[in-house]
C-alpha cells in the first residue's frame, strides 16, 4: 500500500464522524437499490407463482395431436420437458341441469400430468389406473349431478360430430335453437368403459367455459382414442413461439400468456415497450438520487481535504495520486457500506413482504399454496452492487476531479470557495426592508459563497423531480392497469328465467340470496343488445381522430352519414337505479319517475389496436350531445340481418339472409333508408359513472342505463317475461358462492345458472395489486432518499458555518437576528428549489408519458396532487431541519468553534 493510501486510511479513522455519515448514505443508497431490485424479482416470481398454479408450469400448448407427434418430442434437443392429456371422448350426462353442458368430457392423464398442471385435488386421492377418475367440483355445483368416493361410473363413451366433423372442448354445445340457424351435433359412441370415482378437483383452468363437457381424469393406457393435448416447456423459453409455429404447423396452438409475460419473455410487443421504457426511467431516478445523495456526502469530505490535498500537493504528491486517494476511500467506503445496505435493503424488503403478505392475500382472495415471499435473485443482488459501486465512484470522481485542479496554495489557503466581484454581492434594498439586517447579510453570504449554497439548492432540486416523478411514474402505471384490465365489479350471477317464477319469484329469490352473510352490495337488470347506427356528427374528436388512424383521411367515406355501434340497453332494479341518480345527482323525475325516463348513457371505452398492440381510450360521444337521432337494424320476418359492405363509392349495402333458405342461398340487398329504421331511445345525461352491475364497454359499444320499471316502455318484452341477472359483491366470494349453491338446491332451482364471476379474475387482481403496492413502495422508497439527501446536506452545511456564525455572534448578532436570517435561507432554498424542480420533473413527467402510450393511447396529465404535497414538504422539511441543525450549535462558545477548522 502506498504512503498516499495510508495517509487516506489515517484521515477515515480520524474523522469518524464524517466517515461514519458517509458509510450511512452509501449503505442508505444500497438499501435503496436493493429493496428495489430484490421487491421486482419478489414481485415478479410472486406472479409467476399465481400463473403456474392458475394455468399450469408450461410454456406452449399444441391441441389435437397424434401420439406419433408426441413421440418425437422425445428426441426434440430443443424440449426441457412435456406432458400429454388423451382426449379419450365424451359420456352423456343424463342428469345434467345445465343445458350447455350435458356432457363428461373424459382425459386420460400421463404420470406427470397432475404434477405440471393445475390439477387441485378437493377430496380423495389421484387415480392409480385406467379404471380409476376423479370428477371436477363444479360437475355437483354447476351441472347438479351428485357421485361419492366409491362409485362405479358405466360410461358410453363416443365422439362429438356435427356435418361431418369431430368437435372438441373448444366448441359449445350445437343444440339446434333459435329457430334452426344453428348447427346441431350427435354423440357417436365408440366404446364403453367401467370407473371407479376415487376423488373430486377444483374446477380446471385447461377446460373452456364454452366446453360441453365436464373434465373427468384418469390415468391413460393410450387405448381408444388417437387424440392428444400436448403441453411443453423448451430449454430456451423465448424460442417458444418458433417451436411451436415449426413442430405443430396444422394444430392448434396456445403459450401460457401470463408465464411468459411475468418470465419477461412475452411476445406482446406493447407490454414489453411500456416495461422497458419504464424500468428505465425508473433506474434513472434512483441512480439519479442515490448519485447526489453520495456525492454531497464526498463533496463535503473533499471539502474539508482540500488543505490536506494542498500540504500533500506542496511536498510532491501529483493530481492523480491524489485522485486516485479519493477513489481509494470510495472504494474502502464502498465495501463496507455497499454489502450492509444490500443486507439491509433485503431485510427491510422481507420484513416489509412479510408484514403484508396477509394483506396481499386478502385483497387476492386467492385460495391456493401461493404466498408471497421474499425471493433474492443472483440478478437483483449483483443489479444492486453493480449500480451501488458505479454509484459512488461517480459521486467520489465529480467533486475530487474539482478539488485536485487547485494549485498548492489556492488549496491550503481555502479560499477557492469564496470568490468576490465588484458588485456580485450587492443586495436589493427589497430584501433589507422585509428582512433587515440579517436577510440582507444571509444574501451577501450566498452571492460569496455560491458552492455551498448550489449543494442545497441542488438537494431540493433533486427531492423535488424525484418526488414528483415517481408520483408520476405511479399514477400512470396504476391508471393504464385499471384502464387495460377489465375487471369486474361483481363477484357472483345468478340468471333467473320467467319458468322458475312458478317455485320462487325475482324479488322473493333476490331478498334471500342478498341475506346472505358476507354480500356487500346486492342489484338485478335485464339487457338487450341492439346494433344501432349513431350520426357521425355526434361522435367525438377523439374517437373521428382514431377511426381515421386506423381507415385513413377519407374517414367516415360512406354517404348515410351513421356509424354502427352495438348498444348495450340496461333496465336496473329501482332501487339500485335510484341510489345511482341520487350519489350523481340526477333528476329522478326525469330518469326514473316518467313513463318514459331519459337514459343515461355511459359512452366511455377501450380498443385494443392489434397492428400496433396498443390499447386506446376515448369517449365516443361529444361532450355536448344535444339530441340524437338514432337509428337500429330492421327485424325483417323471415330474415337475420347478416352484415353490410360499403363500396368505393360510399354505397353501404344491408345483407339480410333468409332464417330457412339453405347456405344462405335466399338473400336481400337493402340500402340505408330500406334497411334502418328510427330507434325509440329518449336521451338524457352522458355519464362516466355506472353502478357496479354494469359492464365496461369494449369496442364500439355504448350503454344505455334505464330503471327496471322501464322494460315495457322501450322493448316489446313485459317485466314478467325477461330473464334476469342478479349481481351480488361479497366479501369472500367462494364462501358466498358455496351458501347460495345451498339455498338454490334447497328450493329446487338451478345451481348451474350461478356462477362465480371473481374466480376468473384471480390473476388480473393480481396484477393490480402489485401495482399499486409497488407504486407506493417506490414513492415511499424515493421520498426516504430525497428526506436524507436534504437533511445531510442542509445539517452538513449549518455544521460546516460554525465558524461563521461564530464570527457573526462575536460583533453582536441576537438570537433573534440568526432566526430571521435563518427564515429568510430557508425561504430562498424552498423557492429557488421548486423553481427548478417543478419544470425538470414536468419533463421527466413527460418522458414517462411518452414510454406509456407505447401500450396505452391517453393524454398527458401531471398529478397536481404530488405537487402541492412537494411544495408544503419542501418548506416543511428545510424549516425542521434548519431548526434542529441551529439547535445544535446553538450553545456553541464563538472562541471554540473560530478555532475549529473542521467539524
Amino acid at each position: 500500500m502506498n504512503i498516499i493510501n495510508k495517509v487516506t486510511l489515517q484521515i477515515l479513522k480520524r474523522n469518524k464522524i464524517r466517515t461514519i455519515v458517509t458509510i450511512i448514505g452509501i449503505i442508505l443508497s444500497a438499501s435503496m437499490i436493493t429493496a428495489v431490485t430484490t421487491s421486482v424479482s419478489s414481485l415478479q416470481n410472486f406472479l409467476l407463482d399465481v400463473a403456474i398454479s392458475q394455468d399450469g408450469d408450461w410454456h406452449g400448448a399444441a391441441y389435437n395431436v397424434k401420439k406419433a407427434q408426441i413421440d418425437e418430442l422425445e428426441e426434440n434437443p430443443d424440449v426441457e420437458s412435456y406432458t400429454w392429456l388423451q382426449n379419450i371422448g365424451y359420456a352423456k350426462l343424463e342428469e345434467s341441469r345445465n343445458d350447455y353442458m350435458p356432457y363428461l368430457f373424459i382425459g386420460g392423464m400421463d404420470k406427470t400430468f397432475m404434477d405440471v398442471m393445475p390439477v387441485n385435488l378437493i377430496e380423495g386421492r389421484m387415480p392409480e389406473s385406467r379404471l380409476e377418475i376423479i370428477l371436477p367440483q363444479h360437475l355437483e355445483t354447476n351441472g347438479g349431478v351428485k357421485y361419492s368416493i366409491g362409485d362405479e361410473l358405466l360410461l358410453d363413451i363416443g365422439s362429438r360430430i356435427s356435418d361431418g366433423f369431430e368437435l372438441d372442448q373448444s366448441v359449445g354445445y350445437l343444440n339446434g335453437e333459435n329457430g334452426g340457424m344453428e348447427e346441431t351435433e350427435e354423440l357417436v359412441i365408440r366404446e364403453q368403459r367401467i370407473f371407479t370415482v376415487v376423488g373430486f378437483y377444483e374446477r380446471p383452468s385447461f377446460e373452456p367455459y364454452v366446453g360441453p363437457g365436464y373434465t373427468a381424469l384418469t390415468l391413460s393406457d393410450n387405448a381408444g382414442a388417437d387424440n392428444y393435448d400436448v403441453y411443453i416447456k423448451v430449454k430456451k423459453i423465448k424460442n417458444i413461439y418458433n417451436f411451436l409455429d415449426a413442430n405443430f404447423p396444422e394444430n392448434k396452438r396456445e403459450t401460457n400468456r401470463d408465464y411468459l409475460i411475468f418470465s419477461g419473455v412475452s411476445d406482446d410487443t406493447g407490454f414489453n415497450k411500456v416495461l422497458y421504457g419504464l424500468a428505465g426511467v425508473l433506474i434513472a431516478l434512483i441512480m439519479f438520487g442515490s448519485i447526489l445523495l453520495i456525492y454531497n456526502a464526498f463533496s463535503i469530505s473533499v471539502s474539508e481535504r482540500t488543505k490536506q490535498f494542498g500540504l500533500l500537493s506542496s511536498i510532491g504528491a501529483t493530481k492523480r495520486q491524489l485522485l486516485r486517494s479519493v477513489l481509494f476511500e470510495a472504494f474502502i467506503l464502498s465495501i463496507i457500506g455497499i454489502p450492509l445496505g444490500i443486507l439491509s435493503g433485503i431485510a427491510g424488503i422481507g420484513v416489509t413482504l412479510k408484514l403484508t403478505r396477509n394483506l396481499f392475500m386478502s385483497f387476492l382472495q386467492y385460495n391456493s399454496n401461493v404466498e408471497l415471499h421474499l425471493y433474492v435473485s443472483a440478478g437483483a443482488v449483483v443489479a444492486a452492487v453493480l449500480i451501488g459501486f458505479i454509484t459512488v465512484l461517480i459521486s467520489a470522481y465529480i467533486p475530487a476531479r474539482r478539488a485536485v485542479k487547485l494549485s498548492a496554495i489556492d488549496a491550503v489557503r481555502q479560499n477557492n470557495d469564496v470568490k468576490i466581484k465588484a458588485g456580485k454581492v450587492k443586495t436589493s434594498k427589497l430584501t433589507y426592508k422585509l428582512f433587515g439586517f440579517e436577510g440582507m447579510i444571509a444574501r451577501k453570504n450566498f452571492k460569496r459563497n455560491k458552492k455551498k449554497y448550489r449543494a442545497t439548492v441542488v438537494s431540493l432540486f433533486m427531492s423535488v423531480v424525484l418526488f414528483i416523478s415517481a408520483s408520476s411514474f405511479c399514477a400512470y402505471l396504476t391508471k393504464g392497469t385499471n384502464s387495460v384490465i377489465d375487471e369486474k365489479e361483481y363477484d357472483i350471477i345468478y340468471t333467473f328465467t320467467p319458468d322458475i317464477s312458478e317455485k320462487c319469484s325475482l324479488e322473493e329469490l333476490f331478498e334471500e340470496l342478498s341475506g346472505v352473510k358476507g354480500v356487500k352490495d346486492s342489484s338485478y337488470a335485464y339487457f338487450e343488445h341492439k346494433n344501432i347506427e349513431v350520426p357521425v356528427n355526434s361522435l367525438s374528436k377523439e374517437y373521428i381522430n382514431y377511426r381515421k388512424k386506423i381507415y385513413g383521411e377519407n374517414y367516415p367515406y360512406y354517404k348515410s352519414g351513421h356509424e354502427e355501434f352495438s348498444a348495450s340497453i340496461y333496465f336496473i332494479d329501482n332501487g339500485s337505479y335510484e341510489k345511482f341518480l341520487n350519489k350523481n345527482s340526477y333528476d329522478k323525475e326525469l330518469y326514473l319517475n316518467s313513463d318514459e325516463p331519459l337514459a343515461v348513457i355511459r359512452d366511455f371505452t377501450k380498443h385494443y389496436s392489434s397492428n400496433e398492440s396498443k390499447y386506446y381510450t376515448f369517449h365516443i360521444l361529444e361532450e355536448e350531445i344535444g339530441e340524437i337521432k338514432l337509428r337500429q337494424i330492421k327485424k325483417i320476418e323471415g330474415y337475420y340481418y347478416n352484415g353490410k359492405y360499403t363500396d368505393d363509392a360510399g354505397e353501404t349495402i344491408y345483407f339480410f339472409s333468409s332464417e330457412n333458405a339453405e347456405n344462405g342461398e335466399e338473400e336481400m340487398k337493402l340500402t340505408f333508408d330500406e334497411a334502418t329504421e328510427e330507434l325509440n331511445l329518449k336521451i338524457g345525461v352522458v355519464s362516466d359513472e355506472k353502478p357496479f352491475c354494469v359492464d365496461n364497454n369494449f369496442g364500439d359499444t355504448i350503454t344505455f342505463m334505464y330503471p327496471y320499471s322501464a322494460i315495457s316502455a322501450y322493448t316489446d318484452r313485459n317485466i314478467e317475461s325477461v330473464e334476469a341477472i342478479l349481481y351480488f359483491k361479497a366479501d369472500d366470494h367462494k364462501s358466498v358462492y358455496n351458501k347460495m349453491c345451498s339455498i338454490l338446491e334447497e328450493k329446487e332451482l338451478p345451481v348451474s345458472r350461478l356462477y362465480d364471476a371473481a374466480e376468473n379474475g384471480e390473476s388480473m387482481r393480481a396484477l393490480v395489486t402489485v401495482v399499486n403496492v409497488f407504486s407506493y413502495g417506490f414513492i415511499i422508497l424515493i421520498s426516504l432518499i430525497a428526506l436524507a439527501n436534504v437533511f445531510n446536506t442542509i445539517s452538513t452545511n449549518i455544521a460546516l458555518r460554525r465558524r461563521e456564525f461564530a464570527m457573526l455572534r462575536s460583533i453582536g448578532m441576537t438570537q433573534k437576528g440568526f432566526n430571521k436570517m435563518m427564515n429568510y435561507e430557508c425561504l430562498l432554498y424552498g423557492i429557488k428549489g421548486l423553481m427548478y424542480g417543478i419544470p425538470v420533473s414536468f419533463g421527466v413527467t413527460y418522458l414517462i408519458y411518452r414510454s406509456i402510450i407505447e401500450g396505452w393511447e391517453t393524454g398527458f396529465f401531471v398529478p397536481w396532487y404530488s405537487v402541492v404535497i412537494a411544495i408544503g414538504s419542501v418548506f416543511a422539511v428545510v424549516f425542521a431541519t434548519m431548526i434542529y441543525s441551529m439547535r445544535k450549535i446553538k450553545d456553541d462558545n464563538p472562541i471554540d468553534a473560530l478555532r475549529n477548522e473542521n467539524i
